[in-house]
């Protein structure tokens, strides 16, 4: 069983969900932001989401270790 304390590292599907679930959406699109297929375009944006995303699952899984090394001390 999960622990709940790392119930965030959920935000790692979401790139996958980005970059593969969205695809017959996006395929069609004609749209050409700065002359390049928008597919393309998409991609790009999704290497930035998942940047994000990584980054971020990895300062809430320090923060959580941090607060478990402040469990174990005890100071009087």
């Amino acid at each position: 069983m999960m622990d709940k304390r790392y119930s965030h590292r959920w935000l790692l599907v979401l790139p996958f969900l980005w970059q593969v679930g969205a695809v017959p959406f996006v395929n069609d699109i004609a749209w050409r932001p700065f002359s390049l297929p928008f597919p393309m375009v998409w991609q790009l944006c999704g290497i930035l989401l998942a940047t994000a995303i990584i980054a971020t699952v990895f300062w809430l899984d320090e923060r959580v270790e941090a607060n478990d090394g402040d469990e174990g001390d005890i100071s009087s």
